[in-house]
């Protein structure tokens, strides 16, 4: 008997980005359902996309008469999708936390490979069975982590050991390559058949033969990746651990905007998994969470430095009719005594380049990228014959003669002191070469983006320089990651430029960046600063966090900055004609949001101008409930939010405001 084929009308969400928004519309009569995945034609392309909704055609027929354009066919069928239901679930409710493109969302949190090798991957069946129904009716807790490196490394092998027990698998998500190489070292003793390291570094063979032995392992596993492995459909995942949960690597930094974080804590909550957010000194705003969201702590939460080295600070001299100098006599003083006794040297600057920050002295503006409005870092060229201006994040670059793009006086003035800045006075002071008696002099080791583009370059240069006694290395927060050894002696040289930036994070910022050089350093830290009586710098000295953490957090409290408040930031870049519409139009648009609008910080040239608007909305309005219990997301705020024009984009939970 021959069954009739019935013709249907379906949506779908192509799995790649830049793919307009909203869902596409086929025909086909092959036999498609919801959560399939498909092959579609998108211009001259073959796509996967997964099947949001199917209709037949004689209950679309009123819908389709309403298209101007013609419907294209499905290409093939390829069965039901392999990703869980509950990290399709995450996706949607991530994309709509942030107000962004779920087309854009779910390719960006999708790994590529998983895509690119679907037909592969689907061959591979899951071994473990669905989560029993009486598990998915408890809660499971959420813990907070806020221990040394070395005792939170100690508490996971006991964690790891009593999952296994249970018959339950562990993913411990990290923001890096370089972090998951450095745990998987620690935590895969002994489990080495159990244990998988799971991230884009890795070659596609590897990934595929690590896909295959986690799904068809009748054994608990231990997984070790980044965030967008989360989407491997493994389905005895029993506990996630967001580890370094305080790293600015979770945020993407281009569209879809998406706060990784975020993005595991929901798909743990979906999964009914216990979820541990962990790390040497977590957000503020979680640490907050404790009392505003009830959660636990899996240990008493620890705010002392662990450091039984010396921490000096040494204010900025002041010399009458000298030129000024990066370094702090005392500070020359100990690195030439740290390399007399062939001891290393590890001396920290903020940005690479000859200067972090350029303002104008007439009229207050900073020097900015008018593309992306980052500030332009001065650089000296490749050939060292002429200054020029790069922005780091879009990596554009200009003359180093330019005048301000706002009030175009020619009176532009370098702050902050840059790794070349560092370099050339490190060369003058401990020249290279070799002395009389053939033995080198000092060997200058230099880190940052500029210096080493890849991976294993970092690596070379870092194994070069731990190998190499009496000698100095010159780097960026780059370091931190690569550093194996710890050096004798640490100087930071400078990070006065901070305090220059808008930023109500910038304390925490200060106080991460300082115990990522304690961490690196074993005998004394020397911080240079200007800013000596500090309050985030008298906290570093005293070893104790304690105080300044519940200070800060009163401070943002009194001034409704989160965790109290959610922000979410509009911003619009145009010519001063645009900006003055757009000033008009989100003022009326959010009226009854009270946003605060403010434009010309980022005075671009070519006459284009940054907007922004600042919506401050009670988290319980502007959350999901696998965040914050009974929370919703304010439909009429999103509604607006979503409706805006490409020219607006939306940051919600931005980490900075201009």
């Amino acid at each position: 008997m021959k069954y009739k084929k019935i013709m249907k009308i379906i949506s779908v969400i192509p799995l790649k980005k830049g793919i307009p928004k909203g869902d596409l519309t086929y025909f086909s009569s092959l036999n498609i359902s919801v959560g399939n995945i498909v092959t579609v034609p998108i211009k001259n392309r073959k796509i996967l996309a997964l099947v949001t909704s199917c209709e037949e055609l004689k209950e679309a027929k009123s819908n389709i008469k309403k298209m101007n354009f013609n419907l294209r066919k499905v290409i093939e069928n390829k069965g039901a999708s392999i990703f869980l239901k509950e990290f399709l679930d995450t996706v949607s409710g991530v994309s709509k936390y942030f107000v962004q493109n779920k087309n854009n969302a779910i390719a960006s949190l999708i790994p590529n490979i998983l895509i690119e090798k679907y037909d592969k991957i689907i061959k591979i069946k899951n071994n473990k069975k669905a989560i029993l129904e009486k598990e998915q009716n408890l809660r499971a807790e959420k813990l907070l982590f806020q221990y040394r490196t070395e005792d939170r490394m100690s508490v996971y092998k006991t964690l790891i050991r009593e999952s296994f027990a249970r018959g339950k698998s562990i993913y411990l998500v990290l923001p890096t390559v370089f972090d998951i190489e450095r745990f998987a070292s620690q935590l895969s003793k002994g489990i080495e058949q159990f244990t998988f390291s799971m991230h884009s570094g890795i070659s596609t063979k590897k990934i595929l033969t690590n896909y295959e032995k986690i799904m068809t392992s009748d054994h608990p596993v231990l997984i070790i990746g980044t965030a967008p492995f989360l989407a491997i459909p493994k389905k005895d995942i029993g506990t996630i651990i967001l580890e370094h949960e305080n790293s600015n690597a979770y945020r993407m930094i281009q569209k879809p905007n998406l706060d990784l974080r975020v993005f595991v804590e929901i798909y743990a909550s979906k999964i009914n998994a216990r979820f541990i957010m962990a790390d040497e000194m977590l957000r503020y705003e979680t640490i907050e969470r404790k009392d505003m969201d009830n959660l636990n702590p899996l240990h008493p939460l620890s705010f002392r430095i662990d450091f039984t080295g010396e921490i000096e600070v040494l204010g900025r001299e002041k010399r009458d009719n000298k030129k000024f100098q990066i370094f702090n006599d005392e500070a020359l003083k100990e690195i030439k005594f740290a390399l007399q006794n062939k001891r290393n040297v590890f001396i920290f600057s903020l940005r690479k380049g000859l200067a972090t920050i350029t303002t104008c002295k007439d009229c207050g503006d900073t020097v900015s990228c008018e593309k992306c409005g980052a500030p332009l870092v001065l650089y000296m060229s490749h050939q060292a014959k002429k200054r020029m201006f790069v922005c780091n994040r879009c990596e554009r670059a200009i003359d180093g003669d330019i005048s301000c793009g706002y009030c175009r006086g020619w009176n532009l003035m370098p702050l902050g002191i840059g790794t070349d800045t560092v370099f050339q006075e490190i060369k003058k002071l401990f020249p290279l070469g070799h002395r009389p008696t053939g033995e080198p002099k000092t060997k200058i080791f230099k880190l940052d983006k500029e210096s080493a583009k890849t991976a294993s370059g970092a690596k070379k240069i870092i194994q070069e320089f731990e190998e190499s006694q009496g000698s100095i290395l010159i780097g960026t927060e780059m370091a931190f990651f690569y550093l194996k050894q710890k050096t004798s002696l640490s100087v930071v040289a400078s990070f006065d430029s901070l305090w220059s930036i808008p930023n109500y994070k910038m304390g925490e910022k200060i106080i991460q960046i300082a115990l990522s050089i304690i961490n690196s350093t074993k005998d004394k830290l020397i911080i240079q600063t200007k800013n000596k009586d500090d309050e985030a710098i008298l906290a570093i000295k005293s070893l104790n966090l304690l105080s300044f953490v519940r200070e800060e957090l009163e401070d943002r409290k009194k001034l409704n900055y989160p965790p109290f408040k959610r922000f979410i930031k509009i911003t619009h870049l145009g010519d001063k004609e645009q900006t003055v519409k757009a000033r008009k139009n989100l003022a009326e648009i959010f009226e009854e949001y009270s946003p605060e609008i403010f434009s010309g910080f980022v005075a671009q040239s070519k006459e284009k101008y940054v907007t922004n608007a600042l919506i401050k909305t009670d988290p319980q309005k502007w959350s999901l409930p696998e965040l914050k219990i009974n929370s919703v997301i304010d439909g009429n705020l999103f509604n607006k939010l979503s409706s805006l024009p490409p020219t607006f984009e939306v940051f919600v939970d931005p980490e900075d405001l201009l």
